[in-house]
């Protein structure tokens, strides 16, 4: 117990991690610090990937003329479906974005957040405002006003709108991997969020707090040594009691509705995003035998690590 303590203690600088972390008080004693690395957020650069890949294959659809020059009934009818592809080519996006985001949602990942799914169903909406804008161009010249005058779609940019959301969602994704940075003491662990210089917040878990400790490897994980550390509060024993009611018809209908749009794949794991455990840490079974050895240490013999110094 003593040696793995003083092993961590002996890796970090203590002003450094006070100046990092302002807020822990002159009583604690930091052990350790991490924070997200670059693998764990990995899922989240191959969804930027996914979208570019999405959007430039429809890019390759809309500018490449199949059978071109080519005689023949099934070189005719490979014509035929290009251009009637490229009449609905943007619809096609639609649906196409609309089924990426609900299997990314139904898949239950990192990415299967709320907000995500959304982004990924504005991506897919962006070239149906065109469709949109030519019939209210079309109700304006009816009506004998001047129409929007907006430019028409071209396909080429399919290719920009790739680059441009596939850059949003890889910038955020850097922005969150280094917002987030942990540390741990002798009696509480840390999770410190910051964004730039405009916004920086602190999560505070006491031992006292804590009903347990779980750590997560994937395969992957695994493989490279990383993982999550989620901790485990203490909460209220107390359930409340199953209420069932029969739905109605309209009911049932609006139920199934909310399924097909929440419904997630199950997961024996708990999904925690990085702002609420130690998210993709090195070593996640090194880190919650130290914890635990802290937790031990704090309940049963806090004198000890006052000895080890």
């Amino acid at each position: 117990m003593e040696d793995l303590i003083s092993s961590f203690k002996s890796l970090i600088d203590d002003e450094e991690v006070r100046g990092d972390f302002s807020f822990i008080s002159e009583k604690e004693v930091p052990i350790w610090k991490g924070k997200p690395t670059f693998s764990s957020y990995l899922p989240r650069y191959f969804l930027a990937l996914f979208v570019f890949l999405i959007h430039f294959c429809f890019y390759r659809v809309a500018v490449t003329v199949y059978a071109e020059g080519e005689s023949g009934y099934l070189n005719m009818a490979i014509r035929i479906i290009d251009q009637l592809f490229d009449l609905v080519d943007v619809f096609a996006f639609v649906v196409v974005m609309i089924i990426f985001a609900r299997i990314n949602y139904f898949l239950n990942f990192t990415t299967s957040t709320t907000k995500i799914s959304l982004f990924l169903v504005f991506i897919g909406l962006i070239p149906s405002a065109w469709f949109i804008i030519n019939i209210v161009d079309w109700f304006l010249l009816l009506i004998g006003r001047e129409a929007l005058n907006v430019p028409e779609w071209f396909d080429t940019w399919f290719l920009a709108l790739g680059i441009i959301n596939s850059l949003i969602i890889f910038t955020f994704s850097i922005i969150s991997q280094f917002s987030y940075s942990y540390v741990m003491t002798d009696k509480n662990l840390y999770i410190q969020r910051r964004q730039f210089i405009f916004y920086k917040s602190h999560i505070n878990i006491s031992f006292e707090d804590l009903e347990n400790l779980i750590t997560q490897q994937s395969i992957f994980g695994k493989l490279i040594g990383i993982g999550n550390v989620l901790p485990i509060l203490k909460i209220n024993s107390d359930v409340s009691p199953k209420v069932n009611n029969e739905r109605t018809g309209i009911q049932k209908f609006i139920y199934v509705i909310k399924l097909l749009i929440s419904y997630k794949r199950s997961s024996k794991e708990i999904i925690l995003p990085p702002s609420e455990c130690f998210f993709g840490i090195k070593q996640p079974m090194v880190i919650y035998e130290l914890a635990n050895e802290l937790i031990d240490l704090e309940n049963g013999r806090p004198d000890l690590l006052g000895q080890n110094d």
